[in-house]
């Protein structure tokens, strides 16, 4: 019988916002909020997260996730890829190719049932082997959207390379979407295939708008604060 796992990524090193795992959101650490959302769904029979810090697991296990191991020097580096993470797990834990991983990124903690129960059906359905949430993307196309350099004499090139945005109404193009980060789901054996979540076999569900937010830095952590006292908690 296949079971279906949720993974949790926290490695101890971020720079951007040190210690943002453990950091306090809405009367908790913010890796709890992604325990949390894991620990109140029926379909989910483990929750396990991946860290480097001790003090990390800690926290994680005083709310009842499971943290078999210490991950690796290696695996939490600024340059580790979270494919090969979640790789390490599967192999550490000895988890069958038929069994479903889920992966719950702790900075982005406002997931809600709705758009989960959505990305279940997918696969309840057989309509695809992975699936990812998505939100809108806030230009609506990459038509719209430019790199630009302060510094330099080229300051607005458009991202698609071909067509120049003058003339163009957002009414007449087409909706763009982005990967939002509230959930990453995949069959075992579909992922250890091809590492990643993104290939032919992959659907997506419109995630929340609230979830569109992640948090990488104090003034995301201000934002999510506001949502979560104003908004109140998603599940």
């Amino acid at each position: 019988m296949s079971n279906t796992i949720a993974l949790i990524t926290a490695r101890g090193g971020s720079k951007g916002l040190p210690n943002k795992n453990i950091l306090e959101l809405h009367g908790h650490p913010l890796i709890y909020w992604s325990i949390a959302f894991a620990q109140a769904q029926r379909s989910i029979d483990r929750c396990i997260v991946s860290t480097d810090s001790p003090a990390i697991a800690q926290v994680a296990q005083s709310y009842g996730a499971e943290v078999p191991f210490l991950r690796s020097d290696v695996l939490s580096s600024d340059t580790a890829k979270t494919a090969d993470v979640l790789l390490d797990v599967i192999r550490r834990c000895s988890l069958d190719g038929s069994d479903k991983i889920l992966l719950l990124e702790p900075t982005s903690p406002y997931r809600t049932q709705s758009s989960f129960d959505q990305l279940l059906r997918l696969f309840e359905r057989g309509e695809c082997r992975k699936a990812v949430s998505v939100s809108e993307a806030v230009s609506s196309s990459f038509v719209f959207q430019y790199n630009v350099d302060f510094n330099g004499k080229s300051l607005m090139v458009p991202v698609a390379g071909l067509v120049d945005a003058n003339g163009l109404r957002r009414q007449d193009i087409q909706k763009a979407y982005y990967l939002d980060g509230t959930f990453y789901m995949s069959y075992v054996d579909s992922f250890v295939a091809n590492p990643g979540f993104i290939d032919s076999s992959t659907n997506a569900v419109l995630s929340d708008y609230f979830s569109s937010f992640e948090i990488d830095c104090e003034n995301d952590f201000s934002l999510m604060e506001a949502i979560f006292s104003c908004v109140g908690t998603p599940f």
